[in-house]
């Protein structure tokens, strides 16, 4: 035994002294080379580290270094990862999609989560509304771009959300999803921030636009930016934030374990961060979500708690007050009941399409084409015409995909909040936490769908629907654990 730990000890030498003349040249290099090219020489070691750590987690069938990855860089993906920059082809969620889509021919004989009978039976009425709308399609006028909509918008979240309850193990990755979402709210809500500060859209790309909330006809009164962030819209600029600061609070719970001082702060910091993503576009549903969800909260808490909850409902009011008297025409402009009467034209419109078109409406992405080039669904409250767009996710649907589609949609979305009551009458330890915060994330979602038809950005549902899938999976391993060989739906 002496003998052979004498013949060892060279090798280990040798090692060790390679590795680090290894690290001493690349430092070299790096203090050598112009700061440009060390930047690009980083970013390209991260690029090859990064592409064999996927190639490894595909080819074991395993892709949660992948789902971990691109919850921390997705928003960015937009600006920097998409290619063509007009119409990209090529962008980072579709390849991320596609690696799920390879990673799944390599699962085959792994451990994986069945899907429940609740759960398929969501998933068949999802279906249904996925071929109905894709049957409408070819009579659109632009067909390559409801396509796109189909595939980006719905089938794409939708593989996603059943690859992370299928594969992904979300227990021991609780920890780090939280560390990772606190981190991209941070930057998210920055550069919302920034854009509001600088009065510019930061990262413009060619389908994005930039939105201004006061007097645009008095220049010298006061104007300001309603941020988009890294997003192309301020649709999914917000909501993506109010998901967010509530799957950050279910995953702080989830952790369990008293978290250490830094990461505490971090978690309010970033939760004031996606506080601050959903509110400052000033979408006034926005404002009314918050309300009713603080009113529901004040219903699931007690004590001191439930005081906390009542102030910040009154808080809104004095909120309201002090942007009245600090920006009094971004207050006027955003709380002119024109804009109600634009929405409520807005329905009629919606209404008069769909009775012309009951069974298959007018073409999944095909309203603004019907009511704006052809014309022929003009509608008025009062004084106030329609603007020849949906505003609202049930109308969308009802009128671009008909009764054919709008059922099974409809019925999917009761399905989705029927299961998570069912996880809320289990009595896991848990089961609060998930009803609630699913419930919280499904009102911030739906309450600002009824007036943004926010439901068709692909960004927003990857998101969403992510989210979703983690909170179902946290809940059904759980039961799982404590009630082996029952399902929990």
């Amino acid at each position: 035994m002496g003998s052979s730990g004498t013949i060892l000890e060279p090798n280990q030498s040798s090692l060790k002294l390679r590795v680090l003349l290894g690290i001493t040249a690349i430092e070299g290099l790096v203090l050598c080379l112009p700061p440009k090219w060390s930047l690009i020489g980083v970013l390209c070691v991260a690029a090859i580290i990064a592409l064999f750590g996927a190639c490894i987690s595909v080819v074991r069938g395993r892709a949660d270094f992948l789902i971990l990855g691109w919850a921390l860089v997705f928003p960015l993906g937009y600006y920097y990862f998409a290619y063509p920059e007009v119409h990209p082809v090529i962008t980072l969620d579709r390849v991320f999609i596609g690696i799920l889509m390879i990673t799944v021919c390599f699962s085959f004989g792994r451990e994986h989560t069945p899907i429940p009978p609740a759960l398929r039976r969501l998933g068949w009425w999802w279906v249904a509304f996925l071929l109905f709308a894709a049957i409408t399609i070819p009579a659109t006028k632009v067909p390559l771009n409801s396509l796109r909509t189909l595939v980006d918008g719905f089938i794409f979240p939708t593989f996603l959300a059943w690859f992370v309850f299928r594969y992904f193990d979300v227990r021991p990755h609780v920890s780090k999803l939280h560390l990772i979402t606190c981190l991209m709210a941070i930057y998210v809500g920055g550069i919302g921030a920034a854009e509001v500060a600088l009065h510019r859209d930061l990262l413009v790309m060619p389908d994005s636009a930039v939105f201004l909330a006061g007097d645009y006809n008095d220049s010298s009164s006061e104007i300001i930016i309603r941020p988009n962030g890294p997003f192309s819209t301020t649709n999914s600029y917000a909501l993506i934030g109010v998901t967010t600061f509530f799957f950050l609070a279910f995953l702080k719970d989830a952790v369990g374990s008293q978290l250490s001082w830094w990461r505490e702060w971090l978690h309010r910091l970033a939760r004031a961060a996606a506080l601050a993503t959903a509110i400052m576009p000033i979408f006034r549903s926005m404002f009314l979500a918050f309300g009713i969800i603080l009113l529901a909260d004040i219903f699931y808490t007690h004590g001191k708690s439930r005081g906390l909850r009542i102030a910040a409902l009154s808080s809104f009011l004095l909120l309201a007050l002090a942007v009245r008297a600090a920006l009094p025409m971004v207050f006027e402009e955003r709380s002119d009941p024109g804009n109600l009467f634009g929405r409520l034209a807005e329905q009629r419109q919606v209404m008069a399409m769909f009775m012309d078109h009951p069974l298959n409406g007018v073409g999944l992405n095909n309203f603004y084409y019907e009511a704006s080039v052809k014309g022929k669904y003009r509608a008025f409250y009062g004084e106030i015409e329609s603007v020849d767009y949906p505003h609202n996710n049930f109308g969308a649907v009802l009128a671009e995909t008909g009764l054919t589609g709008f059922i099974p949609y409809f019925v999917s979305q009761a399905l989705l909040v029927a299961a998570f009551w069912k996880i809320y009458r289990s009595h896991l330890p848990e089961s609060k936490l998930i009803w609630t915060s699913f419930l919280y994330i499904f009102l911030g979602y739906w309450i600002n769908g009824m007036s943004l038809a926010s439901g068709y950005y692909s960004d927003l549902n990857l998101w969403y629907l992510l989210v979703i899938a983690i909170m179902m999976k946290f809940s059904v391993s759980r039961y799982s654990e404590t009630h082996p060989g029952l399902s929990l739906l």
